[in-house]
């Protein structure tokens, strides 16, 4: 087979996209396929390519994207039919763009986060109508498939635009939670590969200096950490803690790291936070670090410098049944978490041991689960989850997809 020419196309840069985009791109490197990236920020996202390649002279083009709003439904959902499809013609442009640019036709276009392509949108035609190219994607939030065949749950397959995915030109759909592979493979005929929840696990040449600061705060306290405050990761459930930690005098620091958007929380719960806040600026709190305005880390290799300083990594997530990458994280630095018992997280801690599992949140649980930790050994297998999520699975994966063109 002649060397293939692949699209990665994101319409998100946010969160662990720019990780993601830049790891799909390096395996389809590997893989001997050409690689020319779409995506809102185009000189992060062949920066991220070359990180996780490994190359700073690999042959990496990269175009903008522009990229389709939130739902008109007051930005609730993360789209609706029109701006939906905007998002496949704004794709369709960014590729045509880039065909004219290079005379090489794409052999394959594929969207590390097909969800923003699918919802509110179940016509497989769209993709024929648009790019009019072979594609595929990793399909993250697909379990409304755990309804067994309820009416909610073929309402769930329609509106989320399910039968998108039957389009004649898709190759393949990816999955980071394999429980429901087969009953997506069931709806769609499409073939449903488990992919691995890889990870970028550069450390920089020494800690960062967010990390130092950490270190320097702590005084040598246990450190708790989480990246990202989103309401879903349990940000909430971890403060009531570390205010209940606070008059107990308990031997913890607990760090609030990355972004916080009050708006995800309700009124008294964005006063628990700034009340938090005010006590730290006091003097009256040294055992938290939260900053309300606090940015994106900039690097995954600064993310990672921070998360590696952690002694416990927070899981302890709400009404979240998906992969995460904390888990990745946790294996590769070897950092114990608390998690929310059952789906896919709280399974995945039970299997390969990674740390213990708490009713969802319950403050006291999260109180005992963590001085259980720290007080014992729980014999974690933290190499069987690397082996599973690793960069080598995911090149299989992708030598996979491609030997289906």
């Amino acid at each position: 087979m002649k060397e293939p020419t692949v699209a990665i196309v994101d319409p998100l840069w946010i969160g662990h996209h720019p990780m993601y985009f830049g790891e799909f791109g390096a395996s389809f490197l590997r893989n001997g396929a050409q690689v020319v990236g779409i995506c809102p920020q185009p000189d992060a996202g062949r920066g991220e390519i070359l990180q996780a390649y490994g190359d700073p002279d690999a042959p990496v083009d990269c175009l903008p994207l522009q990229t389709g709003g939130r739902s008109v439904l007051g930005g609730r959902f993360e789209g609706d039919p029109w701006r939906t499809f905007q998002r496949w013609r704004f794709a369709a442009d960014a590729i045509h763009s880039a065909e004219k640019q290079s005379g090489k036709p794409f052999d394959l276009i594929y969207f590390p986060y097909l969800d923003s392509y699918l919802r509110f949108l179940p016509f497989p035609r769209v993709p024929e109508a648009t790019i009019a190219r072979p594609w595929s994607g990793l399909y993250l939030r697909n379990h409304h498939y755990r309804n067994g065949g309820s009416l909610l749950q073929t309402a769930r397959i329609f509106a989320k635009g399910d039968h998108l995915l039957s389009s004649p030109s898709c190759r393949g759909i990816g999955v980071l939670d394999e429980r429901y592979g087969e009953a997506l493979e069931m709806q769609t005929g499409q073939q449903v590969t488990a992919f691995p929840d890889v990870t970028l696990t550069d450390l920089p040449e020494s800690p960062s200096a967010f990390a130092k600061e950490i270190a320097r705060k702590a005084k040598g306290r246990k450190v708790i950490g989480l990246i990202g405050l989103e309401k879903r990761k349990g940000a909430l459930t971890m403060l009531r803690l570390a205010r209940q930690c606070q008059s107990e005098e308990t031997p913890w620091f607990f760090v609030f790291a990355g972004t916080y958007d009050a708006s995800e929380f309700s009124p008294s719960e964005q006063e628990e936070f700034a009340s938090i806040d005010r006590d730290i600026r006091s003097g009256q709190v040294d055992h938290v670090h939260f900053d309300p305005a606090a940015t994106r880390i900039p690097t995954e290799p600064e993310f990672n410098s921070l998360f590696s300083s952690f002694d416990l990594a927070w899981a302890a997530y709400l009404d979240f049944a998906g992969s995460s990458g904390t888990l990745s994280k946790a294996a590769a630095f070897e950092t114990p978490v608390i998690a929310t018992e059952g789906e896919c997280i709280g399974e995945r801690v039970h299997r390969f041991r990674l740390g213990r599992t708490i009713p969802q949140d319950d403050v006291e649980a999260a109180k005992a689960a963590i001085n259980e930790l720290f007080s014992r050994p729980h014999d974690p297998d933290y190499a069987g989850y690397r082996s599973k999520h690793s960069r080598s699975r995911l090149d299989h994966c992708i030598a996979g997809l491609l030997a289906r063109l």
